[in-house]
């Protein structure tokens, strides 16, 4: 019976394939430029998808199938495949009301040109002088231009929210980030649950002191006793990483990005002339204003949407974009279709959140950054770490609230959230809704959270097979074979086990802050 799955299984792929490749390259277009044109094109090859899952002759099949114990791995293939079958078969139509929904935000909040004194700007642009500018009145306004884009899809996210938890509800669930958690990233949310409050608890007392100092010397430089929303973000003179976009200012981030990657044994503009990676990296008007990896095709086409600046954060931004592109780029095209993708979604994201450490937590910018410096700056990793922590548990949990209770504020439940996680005493507003995976990807940062407890562990090991991974052009040809060319074939906890010799656990991250 395991070779009637198999062979039904790979049947059925073999359409399933070609429309995937299809939807992801129309998704690209729609983010990359936010037309009306492109999101028919999107909404009509999402309604392909759809189709292929409404095929009763197919789904019949597979349930067939189920009534046989297949091994572990293929068994979770078909529960996975029956989902969207039975998504599809038996509630199409709300799937496609949702879908619909989200892709009218995406394109108000993609359109949205933000303005100071009628003068526009890009995101791009709003984030440097909140990082640079130190006149309030002018912070001021730049926050308030990001909030606005906020402001125009807030009540359309709450609404949205609804939507979604009457699908979720008809599946059995409270609600629809619970629904998503188990459903699309098969974790357990008592599992979350104690992991989150193990790692901040243990983390906790070191949040809160680097929070503070920050804010004290915030309150100092702008001579307040109350602190703004706009005026955080600042980097005072006292902040090593501004010293460093100082000297980022005269120099190619890309091209230092891809030396990174040369470095360890991956020749990115090979990558770019074969046509397997595709850079689109600078902002301009009707494309998404974030930072996403599409992994059109694994090992054959993986490509980069960015808003990139010569500073620390776009850096970071590209070393980690780029680490999903090699997890993508290095999966074995020789895998059955469904397992030719990263082990999970917090596996590739531990991928790439590593990567965008490399430059504190190892030595690439030497040659550009001063020595005296570069320690100073690499010295504030941990602040770094414990500062996520602390953001990913506020979006978290305001994410799980929300759902909860989509009929209570959710500018003031945000408020009280960052009072809680970051000790801020501000002002309620819709920050919460310029948070893009609120819209499009739904529960999916705490694959964030638990990403950055996997980095370590997998770090750690790494550097004790290589030395440091960007000094060693057999990294890449490591990580290939030992990470990337397995594909979904091992599931996450399991290949941590198997590459590490250890259980995943929070132990390494916790260490790694002491």
């Amino acid at each position: 019976m395991m070779e009637k799955y198999i062979s039904l299984r790979d049947e059925f792929s073999k359409e399933l394939e070609k429309i995937s490749i299809n939807l992801e390259k129309s998704c690209w277009d729609f983010y990359t430029n936010s037309t009306p044109e492109n999101m028919k094109k999107y909404e009509t090859i999402q309604d392909e998808y759809s189709k292929l899952f409404q095929n009763e002759n197919f789904y019949k099949k597979f349930k067939e199938v189920d009534k046989i114990k297949l091994p572990k791995h293929e068994q979770k293939q078909l529960k996975d495949l029956l989902k969207e079958f039975d998504e599809e078969l038996n509630a199409g139509d709300e799937l496609k009301a949702l879908r619909q929904k989200e892709n009218e935000i995406a394109k108000k909040f993609n359109s949205y040109i933000p303005k100071i004194d009628d003068r526009e700007v890009t995101k791009t642009e709003i984030f440097k002088i909140l990082q640079t500018e130190t006149k309030p009145d002018i912070r001021k306004k730049a926050y308030e231009a990001k909030i606005k884009g906020g402001d125009l899809i807030s009540e359309d996210l709450v609404e949205f929210v609804k939507m979604r938890n009457n699908f979720a509800q008809n599946k059995g669930y409270k609600n629809y980030f619970e629904y998503k958690l188990k459903e699309d990233y098969d974790v357990d949310l008592d599992f979350l649950d104690k992991l989150i409050e193990e790692t901040y608890s243990k983390a906790q007392s070191r949040i809160s002191e680097i929070l503070k100092i920050k804010q004290n010397e915030l309150k100092e430089f702008f001579d307040t006793t109350s602190l703004e929303n706009y005026h955080y973000g600042l980097l005072l003179d006292t902040n090593p990483e501004k010293g460093v976009n100082k000297i980022l200012e005269n120099n190619d981030i890309v091209k230092i990005s891809k030396s990174i990657y040369k470095s360890m044994g991956y020749d990115i503009e090979k990558l770019e002339k074969e046509g397997k990676i595709t850079l689109d990296l600078f902002p301009r008007k009707g494309k998404n204003t974030h930072g996403f990896c599409f992994g059109i095709e694994s090992g054959k086409d993986s490509r980069i949407l960015a808003n990139l600046i010569n500073n620390v954060t776009s850096l970071d931004t590209l070393n980690h974009e780029l680490g999903h592109c090699m997890y993508d780029l290095g999966i074995s095209t020789t895998l059955p279709f469904l397992d030719r993708r990263p082990s999970s979604p917090a596996f590739t994201e531990a991928i790439a959140m590593m990567m965008g450490d490399i430059i504190k937590t190892e030595n690439p910018l030497k040659e550009i950054i001063p020595s005296e410096h570069l320690e100073k700056f690499k010295s504030t990793h941990k602040e770094d770490e414990a500062s996520f922590v602390a953001k990913s548990l506020l979006i978290i949990d305001f994410e799980r609230q929300l759902y909860s209770n989509p009929n209570q504020s959710p500018s003031q439940l945000w408020n009280n959230l960052t009072k809680k996680y970051l000790n801020r005493e501000v002002k309620a507003d819709n920050e919460w809704a310029t948070i893009p995976h609120y819209l499009s990807h739904p529960a999916y940062y705490q694959n964030y959270f638990r990403a950055n407890l996997m980095k370590v562990q997998i770090y750690n090991y790494l550097k004790s097979c290589l030395g440091n991974l960007t000094e060693n052009e057999s990294s890449a040809k490591f990580m290939d074979e030992n990470i990337f060319e397995y594909g979904a074939l091992i599931e996450e906890y399991d290949l941590i086990k198997q590459l590490t010799g250890k259980d995943f656990s929070a132990n390494d991250f916790i260490e790694s802050l002491n």
